[in-house]
């Protein structure tokens, strides 16, 4: 899903409780049943529902009947659950459904079912207890008004299915617990009309000046917003890509007449790109059936497995609609926590086509999401607030940081073993059509790198903020010498223990050095040779996530900071005052700005007014009682 532009609310929270690598398909019903009430209650399952029965189904086929009218927003249908029973004593089958949607009944057979429907919820009552793995099969009729998204476009109607996660647009289970094995789709339309939705077209006919459209899909799907369709009078361009295991595809293109002419040269980027996402992340995973993009009105795009709907087309919507057929369809966030791995994953994904197929716009898509993240001084890539819309689908964080969060830990661990971790965690048997956590993916990739990782997702995931970091260097002799501080925006995390890249220049690249920076006011050398080097240049390629850095030559000083310095400032950067967190006994600072004078300032509860201080970069000097050094720290201002 694309929400960038639409959504750019932020959220602060610190580090909740998570689990580690655990998948539901490994603990016993009753357990996940025990999970189900907890991610519901706790707000980590899924926006809006309460259906703390999810997990006591399990629904493998249903055959949906619908009859449709692009200009009535009304949908009249049936539907047919296959189900069977995840625990012993089964009496009730729980589905979501708004409450101002009306059920007209619901059946087993010949046989009528009493029902209530209320909190946007129908509690079928079952009429027996059913045994652990016993099937049942169960038809509900049912009615809405309003529940579809209806606009126009060129004067035609165009109606699909809706954006709110809060609700269905039929009685369905809204969880991300249960994947459906299998669904068939019938809908019944006025003539001149198109039906856009997952799977396979398998026939369109035509009787009492009505088109039937059946739709077939054969792999296990979310059906929490991936199962949809759309309807108007599209024009439908046909396209095929050629496949890494040499079958080729139908790639299907549902377009309003007019736009084919200006829209087809745009998607035709789509066979490329899936292929180079192939050769990343490894087969289409839906290759037996196909893969397009339907036209909506709504203005940002939705990840519909096999088939995503766009508001817009270009090649970074075109690519992280696509990518989501990998993170977000095959492999499904378990907890709208974790949503980073699917719009996270889906917009790096995005920028690896661009580096791919436009790769003179790869740094600056990287520059521009470091603007973005670097906004605001907080924020985490893990959602706590799992009820808010607008947190969930966060640019800034659940896109923009998740992408950085991404693009960090491949300059980790490397480009072929982050690739390989992403390729084991997709085809995890545990995980591929199934459920994930982040626990899941960065175990992988701590089996394939053979790095442990948990402080850089505590650091980057759940921590907030981002570092600033001065280098402060000079030529002895042959070497330089450099000497790396570090800053945090917010005082979640106390130093982000990074590889960080350093060049030195003198017409042309001198030397080009890794220094693993684990501790504030490190010193490192790089040996230059007899050359008298002009300059130093700090991540040249913007492998971190940082902003606001600089880089000073001078007299450095002699001997290290003490690797375990607790004191922690924040925010950095600032506008009117500073805190320093851990340092009970520091009276005062002196600050020196580019002048490099020294002006004292006092603590006074902790804090420092910085207000009188013009917009710049400062070192801060602290000082105990005794007005003994304590620690040197570089700080930014901005009014």
């Amino acid at each position: 899903m694309n929400y960038k532009g639409i959504l750019n609310l932020h959220s602060r929270f610190k580090i909740p409780f998570t689990f580690n690598h655990m998948h539901l398909k490994d603990i016993t019903y009753p357990l996940l049943i025990l999970l189900s009430v907890f991610y519901t209650l706790t707000g980590f399952s899924q926006p809006g529902s309460r259906n703390i029965a999810a997990a006591e189904t399990d629904v493998t086929y249903q055959e949906m009947h619908v009859e449709i009218d692009p200009a009535i927003n009304r949908v009249d249908g049936e539907i047919t659950y296959f189900f069977s029973s995840r625990i012993d004593h089964l009496s009730r089958f729980v589905l979501d459904y708004a409450d101002g949607l009306s059920v007209n009944y619901i059946k087993r057979g010949n046989s009528d079912l009493t029902y209530t429907h209320a909190d946007n919820l129908i509690t079928i009552d079952l009429g027996k207890d059913l045994h652990m793995d016993e099937k049942d099969t169960i038809l509900i009729s049912f009615s809405s008004v309003n529940a579809l998204k209806q606009e126009m476009h060129a004067g035609v109607p165009v109606i699909s299915t809706d954006l709110d996660l809060a609700t269905l647009w039929y009685p369905g289970k809204k969880d991300l617990i249960d994947k459906i094995d299998s669904v068939d789709l019938y809908i019944t339309t006025p003539l001149g009309q198109r039906v856009a939705s997952n799977g396979v077209l398998v026939n369109v006919t035509e009787g009492n000046a009505r088109l039937f459209h059946h739709w077939k899909h054969r792999y296990p799907i979310a059906t929490t917003y991936l199962l949809n369709l759309a309807i108007t009078n599209y024009t439908e361009v046909k396209d095929s890509v050629l496949l890494s295991d040499g079958t080729t595809m139908p790639i299907l293109y549902y377009l309003y007449p007019e736009s084919v002419a200006s829209l087809t040269p745009v998607v035709s980027v789509t066979p490329d790109v899936l292929q180079f996402f192939e050769s990343r992340f490894g087969p289409y995973p839906f290759s037996k059936e196909k893969f397009g993009y339907a036209q909506y009105t709504f203005g940002g795009a939705l990840e519909v497995q096999t088939m995503p709907f766009m508001g817009f087309f270009n090649l970074d919507v075109i690519a992280h609609e696509m990518a989501h057929q990998w993170f977000g369809d095959m492999v499904t966030f378990g907890s709208w926590s974790d949503i980073w791995l699917s719009e996270g994953m889906a917009e790096y994904l995005s920028g690896l086509a661009t580096e791919a197929l436009k790769p003179t716009d790869w740094n600056g898509v990287k520059l521009s999401k470091i603007n973005s993240i670097t906004s605001m001084p907080g924020g985490s890539v893990f959602v706590k607030d799992t009820n808010d819309l607008s947190v969930i689908f966060d640019s800034r964080l659940t896109y923009n940081k998740g992408f950085y969060l991404a693009h960090m830990l491949r300059w980790i661990v490397g480009d072929s073993l982050f690739f390989e971790g992403c390729r084991q965690y997709l085809n995890d048997p545990k995980l591929r059509h199934g459920f994930a956590r982040t626990a899941d993916f960065q175990h992988h990739m701590e089996e394939v790198s053979g790095k442990d990782l948990n402080e850089f997702f505590s650091d980057w995931l759940y921590g907030e903020g981002f570092p600033s970091y001065t280098l402060t260097w000079n030529q002895v002799q042959d070497s330089v010498i450099v000497w790396v501080d570090q800053t945090q925006s917010d005082p979640s995390v106390s130093f982000f223990e990074m590889p960080i890249q350093v060049q030195a220049f003198r017409f042309g690249i001198v030397a080009d050095t890794v220094f693993n920076n684990t501790y504030n006011h490190q010193r490192f050398s790089m040996y230059v040779r007899n050359i008298n080097v002009s300059q130093l240049i700090f991540d040249p390629n913007k492998w971190i996530l940082s902003n606001f850095n600089k880089i000073i030559k001078g007299t450095v000083a002699v001997g290290d900071v003490p690797n375990e310095d607790p004191i922690v400032i924040y925010p950095n950067p600032a506008s009117q005052f500073i805190e320093i967190a851990n340092a009970s006994s520091i009276d005062e600072v002196e600050i020196a700005g580019i002048t490099g004078i020294y002006k004292q300032q006092e603590v006074k509860d902790g804090k420092v007014d910085i207000r009188e201080l013009l917009p710049g970069y400062y070192i801060i000097r602290l000082r105990d009682r005794d007005h003994d050094k304590v620690s040197i720290r570089s700080l930014i201002i901005q009014h």
